[in-house]
């Protein structure tokens, strides 16, 4: 009974851990999804440019704390594109949404590994909980024959 014990105790600090894990997964994928969709808000934002017809159209700059500007596009063939590190270039529309393009399939590729991952922590963690399972109903079934 106290060999069972022990490995009930070692599989719940084991389930702990992969909980654990699982979090941090979970707060992973959340993050991704976030950038992804920044980097999705830019794309369209670039495309929806390329249908304006005035040639300088007005636009809103956000300033911070939900405020904007009234500001004008003077530049409607080119954006600053952030490539990452705090660092910023200038690409034509085309070149923009590609790279952008680019970035959001990078996303996707690390939100799919991010799933998978916590799909197989999930079952390990299902796995954990029906061996304590078994543990405690054997358990159980020993001390009711006393």
């Amino acid at each position: 009974m106290a060999e069972s014990t022990e490995q009930i105790e070692r599989l719940a600090y084991e389930y702990q851990l992969l909980q654990a894990q699982a979090q941090l997964l979970a707060q992973n994928l959340e993050l991704l999804t976030l950038g992804k969709n920044e980097f999705q808000a830019v794309k369209e934002t670039l495309e929806g440019l390329r249908e304006v017809e005035d040639e300088k159209p007005e636009i809103l700059v956000p300033i911070g704390a939900g405020s904007f500007l009234k500001g004008m596009v003077v530049d409607r063939e080119n954006a600053i594109v952030s490539v990452g590190a705090g660092y910023a270039v200038e690409k034509n529309l085309d070149d923009a949404i590609a790279y952008l393009d680019a970035r959001i399939r990078e996303y996707e590729e690390a939100i799919g590994k991010t799933q998978e991952a916590l799909k197989k922590l999930e079952a390990q963690l299902g796995e954990l909980a029906r061996k304590v399972q078994e543990l405690q109903a054997g358990e159980m079934g020993v001390g009711t024959r006393k």
